[in-house]
């Protein structure tokens, strides 16, 4: 069950087993990560085959790949009508939410630095991305829409959505049409990885590949960074709630089991300044656990990294929060928007008692596809830029280049450049 933890009395071990969570250790999976990747690259579909039966569908066929248009009105035949109305509604909200941060984005600008040139940027769409959506532990059609909203939003015109038939997984497939998905794939774990990034047979690779996953295709995103570009590296979820003496211990301990709830490797972290709130959190939790479905996960999940911290005061509990740097941050205090602004590091935050990390899983709009562990120090959700990229660009007249000589010939002096330099003398000697 979850503990209490006065933070200036715990141990080293405990605040680095809480700080650090399960920061997934790539090493030991790395050699049978690197193998799969050779074989698709090498065997293509074969490889791709190979390894759902292996994994996922012993029964699997080549043929049942690419899912095909006739798959597509089979999955929406069985989807429940709500299911599908509620969908549809999630995406609305998710692309007005995506489409005004388009908007927003500078797609270029031009400055004219020095007389005669001019200088500057413009963003374009990403030609291809992967969109890998998980469903191992549960089927994530959430994930499927929320990355295909955003690559349409940002104007790719090749987006590929991969998922693991560990099932038939009606409501992704939908998720995915429905939010505007070229391509959609029947491949998991290191294989799709492996195909979105070589390209096989029936798999064209892309530039870019997005979306959470277990620690094998974490590694495997990794490992073929380079020849495509990778979002980030996330781990398991996480969340860390701020409270105080107003806070309610009800919504704090359903918080706390709504993490939990994702996997034994998950962690759901309330820090308080008091410690009455602490114990009823603590009792609620207790009370509230058994009534929950995933047991399996729920419990380990609660005395591993999970914990209800206490500190002195809010400038302590600020302090603790900045350095855990929580995926998901709900702040449930006093005044929480005035918390809000001294907030510097976090994934997506929650502001107020009625604003649980759920509302941003599957209806607010905004992206859940957040970094983890100290990344939210370095690493932004993803969102429209992510499928974006920006080239610089610069021109001259005679004269721009006449006033920028002098700059060119000394510093290529001084690195022993000597073409560098005539390249630009030789415009004025001829």
């Amino acid at each position: 069950m979850i503990k209490i933890y006065e933070w200036s009395k715990t141990s080293s071990a405990d605040k680095n087993r809480i700080m650090n969570r399960a920061q997934a250790d790539m090493e030991p999976i790395k050699n049978d990560v690197a193998v799969w990747l050779e074989r698709v690259r090498k065997d293509g579909d074969a490889a791709l085959v190979e390894y759902i039966r292996k994994f996922d569908n012993p029964s699997f066929q080549k043929s049942q790949l690419r899912v095909s248009q006739q798959d597509i009105q089979e999955a929406y035949k069985r989807i429940a009508p709500e299911v599908l109305r509620q969908m549809k509604e999630q995406i609305r909200i998710s692309t007005a939410f995506h489409k005004a941060q388009a908007d927003r984005l500078e797609k270029t600008f031009e400055v004219e630095t020095v007389k005669g040139v001019r200088t500057g940027f413009v963003r374009v769409p990403i030609d291809a991305v992967g969109l890998y959506v998980p469903a191992g532990k549960a089927p994530l059609p959430t994930v499927a829409q929320i990355l295909t909203v955003a690559a349409k939003a940002a104007g790719v015109p090749r987006k590929v959505v991969c998922f693991a038939p560990t099932a038939p997984n009606y409501e992704i497939i939908v998720a995915a049409t429905e939010a505007g998905a070229d391509e959609i794939y029947r491949v998991g774990g290191i294989a799709a990885i492996g195909a979105l990034a070589y390209g096989t047979e029936t798999i064209r690779p892309v530039n870019k590949i997005a979306g959470p996953g277990n620690p094998y295709v974490q590694a495997a995103k990794l490992q073929v960074f380079g020849r495509v570009g990778i979002d980030m590296l996330s781990g398991p979820s996480e969340a860390l709630i701020m409270a105080d003496e107003t806070s309610n211990p009800a919504y704090l301990a359903a918080d706390i089991l709504a993490r939990c709830e994702h996997g034994a490797d998950s962690a759901g972290v309330v820090v308080t300044t008091s410690i009455l709130i602490a114990q009823k959190t603590q009792a609620e939790v207790e009370k509230q656990a058994p009534l929950r479905s995933r047991q399996q996960y729920i419990q380990p999940a609660l005395s591993t990294y999970s914990a209800i911290v206490v500190v002195r005061d809010l400038e302590d509990m600020i302090a603790f929060a900045n350095d855990y740097s929580a995926e998901h941050l709900e702040i449930q205090t006093k005044e929480p928007e005035k918390v809000f602004a001294r907030i510097r590091n976090a994934g997506s935050v929650f502001i107020g008692n009625y604003a649980p990390v759920a509302v941003g899983d599957y209806a607010s709009g905004t992206n859940h596809c957040l970094p983890t562990g100290n990344a939210p120090k370095y690493a932004s959700p993803v969102g429209v830029e992510t499928f974006m990229r920006s080239m610089e660009y610069q021109i001259l007249t005679r004269d721009g280049l006449k006033t920028l000589q002098p700059i060119v010939q000394a510093i290529s002096r001084v690195e022993g450049l000597d073409a560098h330099e005539e390249s630009v003398n030789i415009r004025f000697n001829s």
